[in-house]
């Protein structure tokens, strides 16, 4: 099963890969076992593609990011632990769990970075925004202008914004219809870099963000969302091999994590979602405290990772 893995699988074949990433694989799948049926077994070496010498990396990712997830709480919560749990049947999320009394229901999404990936190593200056400013296009237009006077090229990251809406519909519609004070609806996006997290934060809480008064869509077609977890796994995870400062990458604990709460949901929940924050290894206390300059209050995060992090040798990031 994973012992059939191609040996130029760019992951996990013994020509790329690094022991001890290739060992955490063959331990997931151990870890995992005693919650998983014979057929749901089989199926994570077909997730993986663990045959193949090409594969189509966004699956992969998606793949390794959501059994990261399931490793974690599978191996902390052991039988109050449920793999591909029927929430909302025929649906499924990617894992739940019961922690102090209330379920837990965890789907994970992992975007595909691959255009992302390419303008990063396109020749050019680059250009984004955190959240909808209704300005950008025409101050990018003129910026646009100005650097082709210069001879220079300027283009504009995509902006992401609508895929984040996806994922709390698609959530949204996994989750029950049922609502319980003692059952927390959980979205956990795997994000990229820091200044990448910064802008999933943005699309959330930033000028019309989803989690906002002015939300550019329909918050009750994501209102079953109870709490989204921004976590740096596809980092992590993506070109691992060229990322030497990054041990454990099977590892959700050594994950950069943010919560945040959605104000929209259908009930409060405090109690639960209190104990949910207690227990998830997240930054939030510390990116709330660490003070930057006015105006700069939208970088907080970035500036903490880049800054904090860096001075005290922690490397969540590369």
């Amino acid at each position: 099963m994973i012992d059939s893995i191609n040996p130029k699988h760019p992951y996990i074949g013994k020509q790329h890969a690094k022991d001890e990433y290739l060992e955490s694989v063959k331990l997931l799948i151990e870890t995992l076992r005693p919650y998983l049926t014979k057929s749901e077994i089989r199926n994570i070496p077909k997730k993986l593609q663990v045959d193949k010498a090409s594969i189509n990396e966004a699956q992969y990712l998606q793949a390794a990011c959501e059994l990261t997830v399931c490793l974690y709480f599978a191996d902390k919560y052991g039988v109050n632990f449920i793999y591909e749990d029927k929430v909302n049947p025929p649906k499924d999320v990617d894992c739940s769990f019961i922690d102090n009394n209330s379920k837990y229901n965890i789907e994970v999404k992992c975007a595909d970075f691959s255009v992302v990936e390419h303008m990063k190593n396109d020749d050019s200056f680059k250009v984004s925004a955190l959240g909808r400013m209704p300005e950008y296009r025409s101050v990018v237009s003129n910026l646009q202008d100005n650097f082709n006077d210069l001879g220079k090229q300027l283009k504009t990251y995509k902006h992401l914004d609508n895929r984040m809406k996806d994922y709390l519909i698609s959530a949204h519609d996994k989750f029950s219809d049922e609502n319980y004070d003692d059952a927390v609806n959980v979205l956990l996006v795997c994000c990229d870099d820091a200044m990448d997290m910064t802008k999933w934060t943005s699309y959330l809480t930033g000028l019309q963000g989803l989690f906002t008064k002015d939300s550019f869509h329909n918050q009750e077609l994501f209102n079953k969302v109870d709490v989204v977890i921004l976590s740096n796994l596809y980092h992590r995870h993506a070109k691992y091999q060229e990322k030497v400062n990054i041990i454990d990458n099977w590892d959700f604990a050594s994950s950069f994590n943010i919560l945040l709460c959605n104000p929209g949901r259908k009930s409060d929940k405090k109690k639960a979602i209190e104990h949910f924050y207690e227990t998830i290894p997240n930054f939030n206390k510390e990116v709330m405290d660490y003070a930057v300059p006015y105006g700069f209050e939208v970088l907080k995060l970035a500036t903490f990772v880049n800054k904090e992090l860096k001075a005290k040798n922690k490397h969540y990031f590369n």
